[in-house]
C-alpha cells in the first residue's frame, strides 16, 4: 500500500512495511530521506499514567522524537473542550498550538 500526494510542491507518502516499529520507523525515515516526521500521539489516562511508565505509543513517539534524522513533530488533540493541539519535538515539549 502506497499512498503519494502532491499539494503545494509538498510530497506526502504513507507506506505500510513490517517490522519492529521503532526499527522499521528510522530505518525507513533515513531510506526515504524524509525531512518532516508527524506522529500522532493519544495520551493515556491519568491514573495509568501515574502507576506505570508511558505507552508503548507514547514512548514509540518520544524514541522517534529524540531518535530520527528529521525534524519529528507529535501532534496530540488538547484535552476536553479546548481548542488547538499540543506539539513536541525534540526542542518543545508541550507546545500548544491553535489550529
Amino acid at each position: 500500500f502506497k499512498l503519494t500526494l502532491s499539494l503545494l510542491s509538498t510530497d506526502v507518502e504513507a507506506l505500510v512495511v513490517q517490522g519492529p516499529k521503532l526499527a522499521t520507523v528510522l530505518r525507513q525515515v533515513k531510506k526515504l530521506e524524509v525531512t518532516v516526521l508527524v506522529l500522532g500521539q493519544k495520551k493515556s489516562a491519568p491514573f495509568i499514567s501515574c502507576l506505570c511508565r508511558p505507552s508503548r505509543s507514547e514512548e514509540l513517539v518520544n524514541q522517534c522524537i529524540n531518535g530520527a534524522d528529521c525534524l519529528t513533530i507529535g501532534v496530540r488533540k488538547q484535552s476536553n473542550g479546548v481548542s488547538g493541539y499540543l506539539i513536541n519535538t525534540r526542542w518543545q515539549k508541550n507546545f500548544w498550538l491553535l489550529a
